[in-house]
């Protein structure tokens, strides 16, 4: 759909509750397409019913699994800033400060704005899953830096869940 004026989205309440405006994981194309601004640029053309698709408004990216959203993305966060393109208007919140997303700055962050999360390592990153679903990936290197930010379906911890 076309919009005269950049869709509002602001990345605390991303972090917080996983909304990004009215955009849902597990929704369709056709229906994200009649409430959100066409996307920038796209790997395979708007509407995909089979196999995979990325929509890229600035450098998010909306993944497409079979015409169904699976998961929305912002990866490479050490070596730019947050861009929403042309139809999304971003407030950055702790990313407007790129030269500071390490681990123990967003660390320091979520428990300061009250963000529940749970943490996970593997051989290569650190992972800091959010109550809302969000996951914040940071390398596990000298630096610790933030490296991608991922929404998508996961299950939480029932514990987890009745924290709030």
């Amino acid at each position: 759909m076309k919009f005269n004026f950049p869709i509002a989205v602001n990345m605390h309440e991303f972090l917080k509750t996983g909304r990004f405006d009215y955009i849902e994981i597990g929704q369709s194309d056709e229906q994200i397409l009649q409430m959100f601004p066409d996307p920038d640029c796209t790997s395979q053309g708007l509407i995909v019913k089979q196999g995979l698709n990325i929509w890229l408004y600035g450098n998010i990216e909306f993944h497409f699994s079979d015409g169904i959203l699976s998961q929305i993305r912002l990866e490479h966060l050490p070596f730019g800033s947050l861009d929403g393109g042309r139809s999304i208007l971003l407030h950055p919140w702790l990313f407007g400060q790129p030269e500071k997303l390490n681990l123990n700055f967003v660390l320091n962050q979520l428990i300061r704005h009250h963000i529940d999360f749970f943490k996970i390592e593997d051989a290569a990153n650190v992972i800091l899953r959010l109550q809302s679903g969000v996951d914040l990936v940071f390398e596990k290197d000298g630096q610790q830096r933030l490296n991608t930010v991922c929404k998508r379906k996961v299950a939480l911890p029932q514990w987890l869940l009745e924290a709030v």
